[in-house]
């Protein structure tokens, strides 16, 4: 599980990395990135991640979670999501090239967002 913050890594003079937070006009709002490897696929596993995300997320002060890259044909994901109660906000067609779909076929891309601020305290307790 990753959780993304607005951070900038610079090298510095003497060559070494420098971290370096920038405040952005977004950063109360956080994204993630799940792979469920196929041999605990339908176990639970997605849907383990997603509520410790969500929890994690809201607990580090952030106020809302964007995922930006949903794709129409996972229908898993899209299920996963919109149980754990996501709303879908957006929709970009002809999004991406993905192993699968037909020759040229491009997949559309579906945008997903919780609001933090309404998860209960007790969430995963």
């Amino acid at each position: 599980m990753l959780i993304f913050q607005y951070n900038a890594f610079l090298y510095s003079q003497n060559n070494t990395l420098e971290n370096i937070h920038i405040q952005r006009r977004c950063s109360h709002v956080c994204n993630g990135g799940f792979i469920t490897a196929p041999r605990f696929r339908g176990l639970g596993v997605g849907r383990l991640m997603g509520n410790v995300f969500l929890r994690a997320a809201r607990d580090l002060g952030y106020k809302s979670s964007y995922f930006n890259l949903v794709f129409k044909s996972n229908k898993e994901s899209i299920e996963l999501w919109e149980s754990l109660g996501f709303q879908r906000v957006a929709t970009l067609e002809n999004a991406a090239r993905l192993k699968g779909l037909g020759d040229g076929e491009l997949d559309t891309a579906f945008g997903y967002r919780y609001d933090l601020e309404k998860l209960l305290d007790d969430h995963l307790v």
